[in-house]
C-alpha cells in the first residue's frame, strides 16, 4: 500500500518471532555472486555480454600437445611483464582458474617445478578462462581462452557427432580464431610417431572442412626437439591442402617471445574477426529510402 515500514500498513497483521526475524537478517547480508573465480562454464558466459562480444581463442589439438601448458605460460608472462605487447592486463574473473593451472609450475618448497596435470576429459563443456585487456586504444577488451582436453577433439576430428566430442564442437563453433598445436615431442618418438601423424593430421582435415571461414594458426610446441623431416613435411602438406590460410608458428621455452606473439597474434586476428562482424549493417528493406544509412562524412 506505498509504506516502506510494513509495521505502519493498517493491514500489515502478523508480526515476525526472533527466528524469522535472525533467518531474515541472515538471508539479507548473502550475496549470490554469479561466478566464483574458477574456470566458467559455457552457461556463465552471458555475464560478460554486458560490456560487449567477448574475444574467443579456441585451443586445438591432441592430448599432450601443450594446450593447457600454453595457457600457464600466458599467465605467468602477464604476472611478470602485465601486458602483451602494447596490450595491457586489466583484470580476469577466473583467477583462481589461472592459478590452478600455474600451480604445478610454481617452485613451493622441497618439490620441483613441473607442467601442468592432464586435462581431464570428464565432463561434457571445455573450461573457459577470461582476461580483460586494456588495447592501444584505451578499450576493455574480454578474451576467453577455451581449455579443453586433447581426447575430445580427436574423438571430433573421427566422429563429428559422438556425444563425447560435444565439448570440441562447441569449441569450434564459438570460436572467433583457433589455434592448433601440433606436438613435436610425440612426433620425434618413434612409438608414438604414427598415432600422433595419424591423429594430428585427422584433426587438420576435419579443421579444414568445417572451419575454414576462421582465423588458425597452426603451431609447432616443443620446436627445441628434433622430428623426423618425413613426419614434418607429411604433416606440412595436409596443412597447405586443408587449411592453406592458416599462419605456421614455432613455439619453445627457450625462446619465451615465440610463445608471447603467437597469442598476441590471436588476439589480434579475433578482434578483426569481431569487428568486422560489429560493423556490418544489415540490410533491412530493398526500398532506397528505407535502406538508407547516413551520409558519413570525414571530419
Amino acid at each position: 500500500m506505498g509504506h516502506i515500514d510494513r509495521g505502519e500498513c493498517e493491514n500489515w497483521t502478523k508480526q515476525p518471532d526472533a527466528e524469522n526475524a535472525s533467518e531474515e537478517i541472515s538471508t539479507e547480508l548473502t550475496s549470490d555472486v554469479p561466478w566464483n573465480g574458477y574456470a566458467l562454464g559455457t552457461s556463465d558466459l552471458a555475464i560478460l555480454g554486458g560490456r560487449g562480444s567477448p574475444l574467443v581463442i579456441g585451443l586445438v589439438g591432441p592430448p599432450d600437445s601443450g594446450k593447457t601448458s600454453l595457457l600457464a605460460f600466458l599467465y605467468m608472462w602477464l604476472l611478470r611483464y602485465g601486458k602483451i605487447v602494447d596490450w595491457q592486463f586489466s583484470g580476469s574473473w577466473t583467477l583462481g582458474g589461472w592459478e590452478s593451472v600455474v600451480q604445478h609450475s610454481r617452485w613451493a618448497g622441497e618439490t620441483p617445478p613441473s607442467f601442468p596435470p592432464h586435462t581431464s576429459s570428464s565432463g561434457r563443456h571445455p573450461g573457459v578462462l577470461h582476461v580483460t585487456f586494456r588495447d592501444p586504444k584505451g578499450r576493455l577488451r574480454d578474451v576467453l581462452f577455451t581449455d579443453a582436453p586433447g581426447e575430445w577433439f580427436t574423438q571430433w576430428a573421427r566422429v563429428p557427432g559422438d556425444a563425447t566430442a560435444e565439448g570440441a564442437r562447441w569449441v569450434i563453433e564459438h570460436a572467433d580464431v583457433l589455434l592448433m598445436l601440433i606436438d613435436s615431442a610425440a612426433l620425434a618418438d618413434p612409438k608414438k610417431l604414427p598415432h600422433s601423424r595419424r591423429a594430428t593430421r585427422d584433426l587438420i582435415e576435419r579443421i579444414g572442412a568445417v572451419a575454414s571461414h576462421l582465423p588458425i594458426a597452426v603451431i609447432w610446441t616443443k620446436e627445441d626437439v628434433k622430428i623426423p623431416d618425413q613426419a614434418r613435411d607429411a604433416l606440412e602438406r595436409a596443412c597447405a591442402e586443408f587449411v592453406p590460410h592458416a599462419a605456421t608458428l614455432r613455439t619453445s621455452i627457450k625462446k619465451p617471445e615465440t610463445i608471447a606473439k603467437c597469442f598476441m597474434d590471436a588476439i589480434s586476428a579475433a578482434e578483426n574477426v569481431v569487428l568486422k562482424s560489429d560493423t556490418s549493417e544489415p540490410a533491412l528493406s530493398v526500398d532506397p529510402f528505407l535502406a538508407f544509412r547516413g551520409i558519413y562524412v570525414d571530419q
